[in-house]
C-alpha cells in the first residue's frame, strides 16, 4: 500500500521498505523463530544493527579474491 504524508512532512519508512534498502527479503524481521510477530520497534532495531547484504557479499568475494591472488 502506499504510504502518504501531509504536505511539508517526511513520512518515516516502513519495516519493509528498510529491509529492501538493506537488500533482505521482505518480512525478514518480521516473525521470530517460535513465529510470533515483532512489533515495528524491535524491527527497526533490528534493521539497523543489520548488514547491507550486497554489500557483504561484494567485501566477501574482493577478499576471497584477493587471498586466492596471494596464494603460492
Amino acid at each position: 500500500t502506499m504510504h502518504v504524508a501531509p504536505a511539508g512532512y517526511v513520512r518515516r519508512l516502513t519495516p519493509r521498505e528498510c529491509e529492501r534498502l538493506m537488500s533482505w527479503p521482505d518480512d525478514w524481521t518480521r516473525w521470530d523463530a517460535d513465529g510470533i510477530e515483532f512489533a515495528d520497534g524491535p524491527r527497526y532495531r533490528m534493521i539497523g544493527n543489520g548488514v547491507v547484504a550486497n554489500c557483504a557479499e561484494w567485501i566477501g568475494r574482493r577478499m576471497v579474491a584477493f587471498v586466492e591472488s596471494t596464494d603460492a
